[in-house]
């Protein structure tokens, strides 16, 4: 039996990832710094205590592993998060192709993000070639995701076989912790997100992400990317799904897009009274505001049959996770 290394095992890539390669026969390890497992219970998963950002920490992690995912990231558009995110993200990637190195790991899959790319110009098709970010004042979480890959790259010019998989927004069941995609689409479910904009995102399912993930082991070149898309997929249309599962109407009003300028402030003392992650700010703006809408994602379909389901499909088994923990009712 192979044994595949996740890290990141208990977050919402981590735990979908855990559950395809069971399905497909694969031994799962999973290393987390996280203590919330929800995602991993009865799961047959071997889950051991440890953080990418600690070398010594991966040494025994690494041991007798064939193939490493490499999930775990800091997934923030807060600016204040930016060493967290750098410290993660980047030095965390180094710290998991050197480990891959030295313990002959045969192959690495390392999720990255379509935001690793310059999103101009925004009228041609989002490919594969696409140069990455190089700015340094850049939104921090798309830089870090730009130079992590720069970094898988460098390790595979010294021998390491790794691909890199870069999906656009990721949504869908077993969301427990949740994500930031997740909280937003309680709130609207939860009826705390009645006025709305009218802007969207292409968003992939997880299920379909990580299957294709998983098919990129054997079917993926060696330093080559893919963009793993789906579909696009507006805040107005999420609502109205959600609304006809949950059985009211959960959209009062659609709002311009300037209006969320205005929230700005609110978001931020928010934040600061609950302690939880800001859920709007000037990066997320800008991340929605100036985007790529054309995101084909061919390469992924034609080498290793990605196939995204349908957006109905994934919102409705969303509800019904959601409601199943209790998170929405």
């Amino acid at each position: 039996m192979r044994m595949a290394l996740i890290t990141g095992g208990s977050g919402h890539v981590g735990s979908n990832l855990s559950r395809e390669l069971l399905n497909q026969g694969f031994g799962v390890r999973c290393i987390d710094f996280d203590k919330d497992h929800r995602a991993l219970k009865d799961l047959n998963v071997e889950l051991i205590p440890g953080s990418v950002t600690d070398k010594e920490s991966l040494r025994p992690i690494f041991k007798n592993v064939d193939i490493v995912f490499h999930t775990a990231a800091v997934i923030s558009l807060e600016r204040r998060n930016r060493e967290a995110i750098r410290a993660v993200n980047v030095e965390g990637t180094r710290n998991v192709c050197k480990a891959a190195m030295e313990h002959g790991v045969k192959r690495l899959i390392h999720f990255s993000s379509v935001d690793a790319f310059n999103r101009y110009p925004l009228e041609e098709p989002l490919l594969e070639d696409r140069p990455l970010i190089e700015n340094r004042n850049a939104v921090p979480y798309d830089l870090s995701k730009a130079d992590s890959q720069r970094i898988v790259l460098e390790y595979c010019e010294q021998g390491l076989d790794a691909s890199i998989i870069h999906p656009t927004g990721v949504y869908g069941p077993h969301d427990y912790k949740p994500s930031l995609f997740g909280q937003t689409f309680i709130d609207i479910a939860n009826g705390k997100r009645q006025f709305n904009i009218n802007v969207g995102y292409n968003y992939v399912d997880v299920r379909d992400l990580c299957k294709t993930a998983v098919a990129c082991v054997e079917k993926g070149g060696s330093g080559q990317n893919y963009i793993v898309s789906g579909n696009y997929m507006d805040f107005t249309y999420l609502s109205e799904i959600v609304s006809e599962e949950m059985g009211r109407q959960l959209l009062k009003m659609t709002l311009p897009m300037f209006t969320l300028y205005l929230g700005l402030p609110f978001y931020f003392i928010q934040s600061r009274i609950t302690g939880k992650p800001q859920a709007l700010t000037i990066d997320s703006i800008h991340t929605i505001k100036v985007q790529n809408k054309n995101i084909p994602g061919e390469l992924a379909k034609k080498e290793l049959g990605h196939s995204p389901r349908s957006i109905d499909e994934t919102l409705k088994d969303t509800v019904k996770f959601f409601k199943d923990i209790g998170a929405i009712s």
